[in-house]
């Protein structure tokens, strides 16, 4: 199968943009390591439970797989820059940015929603591990449009008044 082809024909299917951020062991508390995706979806709500796909070739794969507790931030229409920033390897998250929540490091000011989860589930599916989050707390703001992705190319979608 012509993998490019298949990946071009995937990516007509409009997505939000999300950052998943996990705490960095290698630094103080604080820190935090973050990782643009657009394969975030709900799974159930009775349990609360959130996945998202971690490519097995990823830069951070051992970070991210090893992860007991990751934070889901829905970026906002305003937010391509971090999306781009995140997207890149070694993005590292510096307490002095004033990037992160003070109160919750793995929440990015400003995001349009967040979720804070714990490791419910990780199995391998082909080239990714699809890791399943329990969601213990989250943030919504409806008044924000949302960040997208469609073909390549990012946009942005609010709500109709």
């Amino acid at each position: 199968m012509d993998t490019k082809a298949l990946r071009q024909a995937m990516g007509g299917f409009a997505t939000g943009v999300c950052v998943i951020t996990v705490a960095d062991p290698d630094h103080e508390a604080g820190h935090v390591v973050g990782m643009t995706a657009n394969s975030f979806s709900s799974v159930s709500l009775d349990p609360p439970l959130v996945q998202w796909c971690l490519d097995l070739k990823a830069h951070r794969y051992a970070l991210y797989s090893a992860a007991q507790a990751f934070g889901i931030n829905i970026l906002n229409a305003d937010h391509e820059v971090l999306s781009r920033r995140f997207a890149r390897e070694n993005a590292h998250i510096l307490p002095e940015e004033g990037l992160t929540d003070a109160a919750d490091p793995l929440k990015l000011n400003g995001a349009l929603g967040f979720f804070s989860c714990e490791l419910y589930e990780a199995r391998l599916v082909g080239d990714h591990l699809v890791i399943v989050g329990e969601v213990k707390h989250f943030e919504s703001d409806p008044s924000q449009s949302g960040l997208t992705f469609f073909r390549g190319k990012y946009g942005q979608i609010g709500v109709a008044s």
